[in-house]
């Protein structure tokens, strides 16, 4: 695919801070490899999707999404069904979608030469129905449980600054944790168990690298779910530093399944996450989204791709 003209989307408090030079070299990139930029930035999030939602509809060639995977979310909700590319220049805390399709993390001019080249792949996503019937979708992991509550610590950190907050959140967490009862309904077929998280992967990490569901293929039509099931808080401190490497899916005290379609139900109730944004609770029916977006992505695929397995 040619692509010329972009609408680059910002993420809101993008140009304050740290994020201030991030836009600013990312746009410079774009505009280095010859692109026509269009900048928008919303006053808030909520404008920010209807910018997008508005670019996805004009005569851009692509969506860029400057910012972390929020961002990335809500450009998601906007683009899904338009037939637009999205091309992302990574800028955020986690930057797990940019794992999951190969994109660089920390070089803007390679990222942008990723968009300039116009290289398009489908990818799945996976929507949440609440029990109101609201819907949402992500790209990356919907977290519940002990996930969810380090999320949600980790969002509120005012420091450190970047991935840092996330292991510091979740020792603050598993020092006070209680499990939950979980009634899990995958494809039809029903299981309870007592658990401390339960996640749900489209992609392999969340949090910044931390592979909680390290088997994911991000187009194979499937998520793949991860339980950790409720043990003493020294195993689970032993337990999470694995997780970065994928290695505590060989832990006795952690289940994996997949499936098309998983109701999640606990007691008690529990917040849900998807893409470090807050959700709603539990309950929630999760569903794949085969082939639902198109990324401008390297010519090589990423290992989380199925042309790789």
């Amino acid at each position: 695919m040619t692509i010329r003209r972009i609408a680059a989307l910002i993420n809101p408090s993008a140009r304050h801070g740290l994020g201030a030079g991030a836009a600013e070299t990312a746009l410079g990139a774009l505009g280095a490899h010859g692109l026509d930029v269009t900048e928008m930035i919303g006053r808030d999030a909520t404008h920010a999707q209807e910018l997008a939602h508005t670019a996805a509809r004009s005569d851009h060639d692509a969506v860029v999404v400057i910012g972390g995977d929020g961002s990335i979310r809500m450009a998601l909700e906007a683009v899904r069904g338009t037939g637009t590319s999205i091309g992302l220049m990574p800028a955020g805390t986690g930057n797990d979608h940019a794992r999951a399709l190969g994109i660089p993390i920390d070089d803007p001019v390679a990222a942008a030469a990723i968009i300039g080249a116009g290289h398009e792949r489908s990818i799945d996503l996976a929507q949440i129905t609440l029990a109101d019937g609201s819907t949402s979708v992500f790209g990356t992991v919907a977290a519940t449980g002990l996930d969810a509550l380090v999320t949600e610590r980790a969002n509120m950190l005012a420091r450190p600054k970047g991935q840092l907050r996330y292991p510091i959140a979740a020792v603050a967490e598993i020092a006070k944790l209680k499990p939950f009862h979980y009634r899990i309904t995958v494809d039809g077929t029903t299981i309870e168990r007592d658990l401390v998280l339960a996640s749900v992967g489209n992609t392999r990490s969340y949090g910044g690298g931390m592979q909680i569901t390290p088997d994911a293929i991000i187009d194979d039509g499937l998520l793949d779910l991860t339980l950790v099931l409720s043990g003493s808080r020294l195993r689970l401190l032993t337990l999470f530093p694995t997780v970065y490497s994928g290695k505590h899916i060989h832990r006795p005290e952690v289940e994996q399944l997949r499936g098309r379609k998983i109701v999640l139900e606990c007691e008690p109730a529990a917040p849900i996450y998807a893409d470090g944004d807050r959700v709603g609770m539990l309950p929630a029916t999760i569903e794949t989204l085969p082939g639902a977006v198109t990324f401008l992505v390297p010519r090589i695929p990423s290992k989380e791709s199925r042309a790789q397995t």
